[in-house]
């Protein structure tokens, strides 16, 4: 396993809204950690966050970063995006097969399509443009072929943190194992894991975990994050490494002290504690790391034109609820495993008819969406009241068979398997403005034929 160094400073931070809640230091490395190539590379881009960071800057960011900074628009943010191997332990899954590359055949119709956003209605063209997009990166594949790319604060081999778009190749490996018989999602989590044994984690049945409804209360949400004694709170700052109350706790003992507020089943609450449970379910099941099992279940079976960066915790433990780094291509890919091109850039094929069902076609109604605390803000977001449910770890999913899922700062990636079309992109915007783009580009006809 290869890791990068961490820097000086970590300090806990929200990663489905964006709060933060304090910052430590951490001793220094006695190995400084190389600049990365990537600050040697000239960039000019029309917003100007993004351009060239000098030697000096880059060094400055990662000996004393804060990710405060990577919360809101500004240098060491658009830094940490792309840079975010050196700020964390880092596993590396390496592109094993020969990359598939895909063709081009670019719509320009596409940058017409319009949306409301909260700098007006514009043109797609537009509002990549605009300096207050922040937008990185922005491609659409349909039936194989990228139709539409832009990059506007990146370069297409640049990898870039994926938030919580990461939060579904966590369920996608969970998926493969449920189809392999290694996992029986109507068994309990203390059936796989025995350190959740006599915890309230121990009754709750894994397809609880992958819906997002445990019933218990940790919430990614900006009460929970600021409030220092949340769970949500205290395993952020386990996963960081970040001292509660003078001791750096592990993750797992954090995960183990949730509370019942609720019955399992009865509402959609959207929390990262239950991502982090199907990575350690995947990693108890499989007896391989997490970035191991999905390398080999999942990542070496594409031709990934880049290598997969896992990031982890203090203890090792793949932070798979919000911190991978990947080409934006190569997220498109991802999405692209549940489309009929999947050929296209696999060499297996990994998403089975059935988890493609599972996937669009939940069994969680329109009420459980409804029913909790996270379903009004994903549809308030999207712009769009016509989602069905939430499931499988993704945030959306239309009556259609769509589905989506985003990540802090507006990274996301959504599918249309009867489009045969993938939307995925990077950005630097808190309010996810470039959500709003999806469905209409999705339903403008472009993409009928």
């Amino acid at each position: 396993m290869k890791k990068i160094k961490t820097i000086k400073r970590l300090v806990a931070v929200t990663l489905g809204l964006g709060v933060l809640l304090s910052c430590v230091n951490v001793t220094e490395n006695k190995e400084k950690q190389v600049v990365s190539e990537q600050i040697s590379v000239v960039r000019e881009y029309n917003n100007p966050v993004f351009n060239a960071f000098t030697a000096d800057e880059a060094q400055s960011f990662m000996n004393a970063f804060v990710l405060t900074d990577a919360l809101m628009p500004g240098r060491a943010a658009a830094w940490f995006g792309i840079n975010g191997s050196q700020v964390f332990p880092t596993e590396i899954v390496p592109n094993r097969q020969q990359a598939k590359m895909m063709s081009s055949n670019i719509i320009p119709q596409i940058g017409e399509v319009t949306a409301t956003t909260k700098f007006g209605e514009m043109k797609l063209d537009e509002f990549l443009n605009h300096a207050g997009s922040n937008a990185r990166g922005f491609v659409v594949v349909h039936k194989g072929k990228i139709v539409y790319e832009q990059y506007l604060g990146m370069l297409e081999s640049d990898p870039h943190v994926t938030a919580s778009a990461a939060k579904v190749f966590a369920s996608l490996l969970v998926e493969v194992l449920i189809e392999e018989g290694q996992i029986d999602e109507q068994k309990t989590i203390g059936d796989y894991i025995p350190e959740f044994e006599g915890t309230h984690w121990d009754p709750i049945k894994v397809v609880d975990v992958m819906d997002m409804t445990t019933g218990l209360d940790p919430i990614d949400g900006p009460a929970h994050f600021a409030n220092p004694e949340t769970v949500s709170a205290r395993l952020l700052r386990a996963e960081l490494g970040e001292p509660y109350n003078g001791e750096v706790e592990k993750m797992i003992d954090v995960l183990k002290l949730a509370q019942p507020v609720c019955e399992p089943g009865s509402q959609f609450t959207y929390s990262s504690t239950a991502t982090q449970v199907l990575t350690l379910l995947a990693e108890a099941v499989s007896g391989q790391t997490w970035a191991e099992a999905f390398d080999q279940q999942i990542w070496s079976k594409t031709g990934a034109e880049g290598s997969l960066q896992v990031h982890l915790s203090p203890e090792g433990t793949a932070l798979a609820h919000g911190f991978l780094s990947i080409r934006l291509r190569d997220l498109a890919r991802f999405g692209m495993l549940y489309t009929p091109s999947w050929k296209e850039i696999a060499y297996e094929q990994v998403v089975t008819p059935e988890i493609l069902e599972r996937t669009r076609a939940p069994y969680r109604d329109e009420e459980f969406y409804r029913a909790g605390p996270s379903g009004q803000t994903f549809m308030d977001r999207l712009g769009d009241n016509t989602v069905r449910t939430g499931g499988r770890q993704w945030d959306a999913i239309w009556a259609d068979g769509d589905f989506f899922k985003s990540g802090l700062n507006t990274q996301g990636i959504y599918v249309s398997p009867d489009k045969d079309l993938v939307i995925a992109y990077f950005s630097l915007e808190p309010t996810q403005q470039i959500q709003k783009y999806l469905r209409p580009l999705v339903n403008s006809g472009i993409f009928n034929n």
